[in-house]
């Protein structure tokens, strides 16, 4: 009876160890043309691109400080090398942390900080964003070169008429409009491309945790190889000229066939359909 008298009122009187976080935002504008590059590299955030019009890239880089006193935040930046900059015609925003980079040892845990990013620019510049932890989204079509890898999150990108080469490990990958070259590859989700355009170059989608759906112009021509070894592979309302099909497998020409459109998943099914612009 004591034991249980006493154990609430021991509860009571412990503390409550929190900390509290501390926000910060650094943003930074810079002029840019096409050829121009735009390169964020973060461990831990997410990474969100919207395309505008102009001559004019901004990021945004989110900071939150795991403390509860200011003057910490001193402190803990010097844990993280941080480059946010102009390289030539090239934008550059890189954090190296203390966990991965090994320059520094023996820090806490609770005095840290995690970063994200937002930025806006042009759809002529190219794109290379990456995160280990984290999801990456880029609101607009683009002209230019799009490189997008994250080890920890999801891939959601309207796409457009530049190369999209879209890689994650933990997540899904989501594509509104292949209109160019496209590479899309996860280990641990879907692939989902909405729309290709009947002048695509190339389409190769690639899953071993998921299913993957991809919608064709009914007025291009493909050259189709789908293959799954987990589910199924569905023709909807597209005529395909078969060398080879079987349940899991299509292989074939649409329209006298064209660019290459590959599906491979090893956990999944796959539906090729028709799909309006």
């Amino acid at each position: 009876m004591l034991r249980k008298l006493l154990l609430p009122a021991l509860l009571l009187l412990t503390p409550a160890f929190t900390f509290a976080k501390i926000n910060r935002e650094v943003e930074r504008s810079f002029t840019v043309r096409p050829g121009s590059e735009i390169k964020v590299d973060i461990s831990g955030g997410s990474i969100k691109a919207e395309i505008v019009r102009g001559d004019t890239a901004s990021l945004t880089l989110h900071q939150t400080f795991h403390t509860n006193d200011e003057r910490d935040i001193a402190e803990i930046l010097e844990r993280y090398k941080i480059t946010f900059e102009q390289q030539g015609d090239d934008v550059v925003l890189d954090i190296e942390s203390a966990k991965s980079g090994g320059w520094f040892s023996g820090w806490s845990k609770k005095n840290r900080a995690s970063f994200k990013v937002t930025l806006t620019c042009p759809d002529y510049v190219d794109l290379n964003l990456d995160t280990s932890g984290g999801s990456i989204s880029v609101d607009g079509e683009v002209t230019g070169d799009l490189i997008a890898d994250t080890s920890g999150g999801s891939i959601n990108v309207t796409g457009g008429t530049g190369y999209l080469n879209l890689d994650t490990s933990g997540g899904s990958i989501s594509v509104k409009r292949a209109l160019g070259r496209v590479r899309a590859d996860t280990s641990g989700g879907s692939i989902r491309i909405n729309y290709v355009g009947p002048d695509v170059e190339d389409v190769n989608a690639d899953t071993s945790g998921g299913s993957i759906k991809i919608g064709l112009d009914p007025d291009g021509s493909y050259d189709l190889y789908a293959d799954t070894s987990g589910g199924r592979v569905t023709i909807d309302e597209l005529a395909i000229t078969p060398h080879k099909i079987t349940r899991t497998h299509a292989e074939g020409e649409i329209n006298g066939g064209g660019a290459r459109v590959r599906a491979d998943t090893s956990g999944g099914s796959i539906t090729i359909y028709a799909a309006d612009q």
